[in-house]
């Protein structure tokens, strides 16, 4: 699975410091249903997706669509478990903690950068 972090372009800010890409079916099916929540830093990113459902879940969380050139186009806060959010204008969402502790909203139109982690070998 891919992971990396996603910064806001402009001003190399980092908002996530631990993101996961959810690419593959069983990855985008099943999400977060089997966790109790989601660790600050930690987000996860569901790319070719306009659309999250919440069912199952044990938890809210925030979720944030980004266009083609990955800018900040919706930010949904406290979406409670059993709930389904399309956002038309997003080519990828992002989920995370809700009440997540940035001004997520004022960035509507901002880039994001995404910076894949290296893979190591031990």
């Amino acid at each position: 699975m891919k992971q990396g972090r996603f910064i806001l372009y402009h001003n190399n800010h980092c908002l996530w410091n631990d993101v996961l890409v959810m690419e593959s079916f069983p990855q985008r099916l099943l999400g977060m249903l089997h966790q109790s929540g989601i660790p600050r830093q930690r987000a996860y990113w569901f790319p070719r997706c306009s659309a999250i459902h919440s069912w199952g879940m044990r938890f809210a969380i925030d979720v944030v669509g980004l266009n083609k050139q990955q800018q900040i186009v919706a930010v949904h806060r406290n979406i409670q478990p059993g709930r389904v959010i399309h956002i038309p204008a997003a080519a990828s969402v992002i989920e995370c903690e809700a009440g997540y502790p940035l001004p997520l909203e004022s960035w509507q139109g901002f880039n994001l950068q995404f910076i894949q982690k290296e893979v190591t070998y031990g």
